[in-house]
């Protein structure tokens, strides 16, 4: 139905929205049997297969330590005083974040940027887990456990680790239904302590020669984003979180028509994510 494919549209943006936050799995094309006596058609499909399976060998790189293939435009990385201005912002009351979505505790604003067609979403809600849980949900290599809140995701690995805690990452989502091809990201990840408690999570799109566009995918692009998880003051059991990010998701799907689908998926998202922390 009509609503159907809404909702799948749906889980295939806000998985584009979630990214690579915690893409570190490498995962391979299933092989295929063919019976005796295949089909042109079987035949092709099979080829079709092998050559995949054998183009995602050539994309998994397994570079360590600081240094690595050139080519890529490595966006620079925030000083401290720019990471405090980009939080600052991000958790402001300021005007030109409009209130879109409210339910059971949690808000999603919305803000236009000027020279953009794709609109910067911010959602915020206290989560009855610690602030150990809701990390170890953007530090999960576990692909059943990152579904639980990004049911759509596909995989993901490590491109290039730069330090300790800035890396270059790939993630796949699923189609979410016929026509609509699959989205991938290739986004710079940091971890960043917060001065007065915390720690936040920063996206940015780049490129990387060892994840070129790929046919069939469309590259989608987290512009910027952030995930930031804080205490609850006087508790041990509760986390702020707040997440911003803009993305541009590709394809020829108006920027009109992802921005609402973006913004009305973020609510479900906190929920996804504040019910992982708890549940496990």
């Amino acid at each position: 139905t009509g609503r159907q494919r809404q909702m799948r549209l749906e889980q295939l943006i806000i998985a584009v929205l979630v990214g690579t936050a915690a893409a570190r799995l490498v995962t391979k094309p299933p092989s295929r049997d063919v019976q005796h006596g295949p089909s042109p058609l079987a035949a092709l499909l099979l080829a079709r297969e092998r050559l995949r399976a054998t183009l995602a060998k050539i994309q998994v790189p397994h570079w360590h330590g600081v240094g690595g293939p050139s080519g890529s435009t490595r966006p620079l990385m925030r000083n401290p005083h720019e990471v405090e201005n980009f939080i600052a912002d991000a958790t402001s009351g300021a005007r030109s974040w409009v209130p879109a979505v409210q339910r059971k505790g949690f808000t999603v604003w919305r803000r236009k940027l000027p020279n953009s067609p794709h609109v910067y979403v911010r959602g915020h809600g206290v989560f009855e887990a610690p602030p150990s849980s809701v990390i170890a949900l953007f530090e999960s290599s576990d692909a059943d456990f990152i579904r639980k809140y990004n049911p759509m995701y596909d995989s993901g690995w490590d491109l290039e680790r730069y330090d300790a805690t800035t890396k270059a990452a790939y993630g796949k989502v699923r189609a979410a239904f016929p026509g609509v091809r699959p989205r991938d990201t290739v986004s710079l990840i940091s971890r960043r302590s917060v001065r007065g408690g915390g720690v936040a999570f920063f996206q940015d799109a780049m490129v990387h020669p060892a994840a070129p566009p790929l046919r069939g995918i469309v590259r989608a692009k987290i512009l910027r984003g952030m995930f930031l998880i804080q205490a609850v003051p006087g508790s041990a059991t509760r986390a702020n979180f707040t997440f911003c990010q803009q993305v541009d998701a590709g394809g020829v799907i108006p920027a009109w028509v992802m921005n609402r689908l973006i913004t009305g998926e973020a609510i479900s998202f906190l929920q996804r994510l504040e019910r992982t922390a708890r549940c496990g």
